[in-house]
């Protein structure tokens, strides 16, 4: 797809060219003689959810959402123009991070009286270990994606949208989705 603002060639799923911000579009002349303009890229643009759904389903599934919200806005997120992107492999060893986490704290809270108590505080400590280090990934993703809302829209763009880097510290993918739905 080209851009008919500039003709600079664009990925076929991209929403807006990648060098002059222009939405991208289709022509298409009905029998009618009818002219629609196709937008193309829906599939990728960043998707709004209400902030209370992504933080209960994120408590009800052991903070497992978090690597599918990342995994939902992917395509949008690299479609969007800055030199940073978000790789799909780091979101696997999320989701499989915490799914080794659940089974860990489930299987020492229904053996209870199989297991000795150490190997239970063992199982538990390292439990403890893979979740810091999961949030830690979680928290670098989460401002690799401020990054990159910032480059498309402050200097990609030039429109003035402020992310706080103490918001995004202190509510991560809460925050990044309160800002995308004011976007």
């Amino acid at each position: 797809m080209y851009c008919s603002k500039c003709g600079h060639r664009n990925n076929s799923w991209a929403r807006s060219c990648t060098s002059c911000g222009e939405e991208l579009s289709e022509r298409i002349v009905l029998e009618s003689g009818e002219v629609v303009e196709v937008v193309q890229g829906e599939d990728t643009s960043l998707e709004k959810a209400s902030v209370v759904k992504v933080l209960v389903l994120t408590l009800i599934t052991g903070g497992l959402y978090a690597a599918f919200w990342f995994l939902r806005r992917l395509n949008a997120l690299n479609s969007l123009a800055s030199s940073f992107k978000l790789n799909q492999g780091v979101f696997g060893f999320v989701i499989a991070g915490c799914l080794v986490n659940i089974a860990i704290v489930f299987y020492v809270a229904f053996s209870e009286g199989t297991i000795s108590p150490g190997l239970a505080k063992s199982l538990l400590d390292t439990s403890d270990v893979l979740g810091l280090v999961i949030q830690l990934v979680v928290l670098f993703q989460t401002f690799k994606v401020r990054r990159i809302l910032m480059d498309h829209f402050n200097e990609h763009l030039r429109r003035d949208v402020k992310f706080s880097w103490i918001l995004t510290f202190l509510f991560s993918i809460f925050y990044l989705q309160y800002k995308i739905n004011r976007l």
